[in-house]
């Protein structure tokens, strides 16, 4: 740890130093929420900052950005360049880095014997460099959006220790917030076939148990809420291939300034329509933006509830993968996740593929074959035999491969799950 401590000191002393800062970032709840709370300290301490939100880490950009000369921070990115990366830089990441460098201040929590993807995001490295308490709900939402948590357990490794040391509430309950009706209307994870995207099935079955669709799921008593979620974990019971996922109908939640899942919520629809910087705006301050990103979390809960759909109709199977092709690439990541944890047979691979100049692919895998199968190689692997490029965690990778090779990624891929699954 005194090593990750004299990385923090020097990460600080650079904060210190600088007077205008290039941010670079992820697009994604981690990328944000990381960005958002360098950029909340920048601006405490009076210094100036650019923000720019990338959907991977592209080389090229990042590196002719450095080679300005302005002082550069990385964040839920840029492990993966660190040994091309020189000069007044500083990389707040958590993908498992191909090396380290003294070249760059790289703070990265595998280098201290944490796994990053599920034990430290990069808003947890954001959090312990910032150092201050006022930013906890980003790093909350930062370990919810990264889905760094276990069932019925909650956080493991570094953020354990750091929500440990906050004593927040954190509470299991129903993931659904607003009036109940528009709740399971809206709801994806998990998703309820049927009910979600369905107003008259919602209605219907609101109506069997007593429930008016108009008042909010706060207000409901123990017995109702009981009603309310024995009634949806029968729904994923009947609809889903994963053996427990009657229990799925709870999730972790953090109750600071409100709830910490419903913050999450919003900044992930932002995120994941193009609009981060509605999402940054608020996370420095800016109250008005909150319902502008309730419109968003509505708007595209409804786009993946109807891309949901549509993947079970088309969804094509293989011994190790079931895979279909995304209409769009910023809807096939959200649905692979949503699709492994809660819809498809948990002993296969999942992967969301569309299909542009390059075709892009998603890859997910269930917790059930984790200790068997790391996507993050497998990707990298199959992706450069193909001549393209992916990586990424255990559970969670993508890859970019040339269009039209498709078919021949997922046979490849096939066969690498299955000689990981025989070891």
């Amino acid at each position: 740890m005194s090593s990750l401590d004299s990385r923090l000191e020097r990460g600080r002393k650079f904060l210190e130093e600088g007077e205008h800062f290039r941010i670079l970032t992820h697009y994604d709840v981690d990328g944000v929420c990381s960005a958002g709370i360098v950029a909340s300290k920048l601006l405490d301490m009076g210094k100036r900052f650019h923000i720019s939100f990338l959907r991977n880490a592209d080389r090229d950009f990042i590196l002719r950005e450095a080679e300005k000369g302005e002082p550069i921070i990385l964040t839920d990115l840029g492990s993966s360049l660190v040994n091309e990366l020189k000069g007044d830089v500083l990389i707040l990441d958590h993908h498992k880095p191909p090396g380290d460098s003294d070249e760059v201040i790289h703070i990265n929590p595998h280098l201290f014997g944490y796994d990053g993807s599920i034990e430290a995001t990069a808003t947890t490295m954001a959090y312990i460099l910032a150092s201050d308490r006022k930013y906890a709900r980003c790093f909350l939402a930062g370990i919810l959006g990264d889905k760094q948590y276990l069932p019925r357990d909650g956080p493991v490794g570094l953020n354990r220790k750091l929500v440990e040391l906050l004593d927040v509430r954190m509470e299991f309950d129903l993931p659904l917030f607003g009036e109940v009706g528009d709740a399971v209307f809206y709801s994806i994870e998990p998703f309820y076939p049927g009910l979600s995207g369905n107003r008259e099935g919602v209605h219907r079955m609101l109506e069997r148990i007593g429930i008016n669709p108009t008042r909010n799921v706060d207000t409901l008593d123990p017995d109702e809420k009981t009603r309310l979620g024995s009634y949806l974990a029968l729904n994923l019971v009947r609809n889903s291939k994963i053996p427990d996922a009657g229990k799925h109908i709870v999730d972790l939640d953090f109750q600071v300034e409100g709830s910490v899942r419903y913050l999450t919520e919003l900044i992930d629809s932002a995120c994941r329509t193009d609009n981060q910087s509605v999402a940054m705006a608020y996370i420095l301050g800016e109250e008005e933006s909150f319902d502008r990103m309730e419109v968003l979390r509505r708007e595209y809960r409804s786009q993946v509830i109807e891309e949901l759909y549509r993947m079970l109709e088309n969804l094509i199977e293989r011994e190790h993968v079931q895979f279909y092709y995304a209409r769009s690439s910023y809807l096939a990541s959200t649905v692979a996740t949503i699709a492994t944890m809660h819809l498809l047979d948990p002993k296969k691979v999942t992967l969301a593929m569309h299909m542009g100049e390059v075709t892009s692919v998603s890859a997910r895998a269930h917790r059930s074959i984790m200790d068997h199968v790391d996507l993050g190689d497998v990707m990298r692997r199959v992706a450069e035999e193909l001549g393209g490029h992916g990586g990424g965690h255990r559970m969670a990778a993508g890859a970019t491969i040339p269009r039209g090779r498709e078919e021949e990624f997922v046979e490849k891929v096939n066969a690498e799950i299955e000689r990981s699954l025989s070891r």
